[in-house]
């Protein structure tokens, strides 16, 4: 009797739900966002960089030029891409064009600050000297993978044809992004 009584009062239980039309509810509409991309997980793609750099040129003075590039990154490690950069070379106005190859040293997965290396290598087009362009830079990057500021030394060479070479140390800050 006991068994009946417990059946019974489960099914007096239930059919109450079983008896309702469950059609008078809605569901919410799914949100209209795009998808979700983590930018800063990612290792390739296109990067832009705007530097400053100042510099003391061993025969002609102090110089100071921008440098704005505009390349491809293949890895961490490694990008590429062309750079210009406009500037004053010892009183004269100087306009490198090159590619621009450089790096991290270690991975910056886990770190805000890790080592870069940058390697400029092209030709001067400015009308009071054109030359063989190259500055190599080691420095340091400081930020996300993807958004991060740069400051680094920097060794400027320029052989202009006929006269003796031009070299420089500067100083080069700057943004990636």
């Amino acid at each position: 009797m006991k068994k009946l009584v417990v059946i019974l009062s489960l099914v007096l239980t239930v059919l109450p739900a079983m008896a309702q039309n469950h059609t008078d509810y809605t569901l919410p509409d799914k949100p209209h966002r795009g998808k979700y991309v983590d930018f800063p997980s990612q290792y390739s793609g296109f990067w832009f960089a705007v530097q400053a750099s100042g510099a003391s040129y061993f025969n002609t003075g102090l110089g100071c030029q921008a440098d704005l590039i505009l390349g491809y990154r293949a890895g961490e490690f490694f990008r590429f891409g062309p750079g210009v950069s406009p500037g004053i070379c010892g009183g004269a106005f100087s306009l490198p064009v090159y590619l621009d190859l450089r790096g991290n040293l270690i991975s910056q997965e886990s770190r805000m600050a890790v080592p870069y290396w940058s390697l400029d290598a092209g030709w001067n087009f400015a009308e009071s000297f054109k030359c063989i362009y190259a500055s190599p830079t080691v420095g340091v990057r400081v930020g996300m993978p993807r958004n991060d500021f740069i400051a680094g030394l920097s060794y400027i060479f320029q052989m202009v044809p006929g006269w003796s070479p031009t070299h420089a140390v500067g100083l080069r800050i700057g943004f990636e992004f």
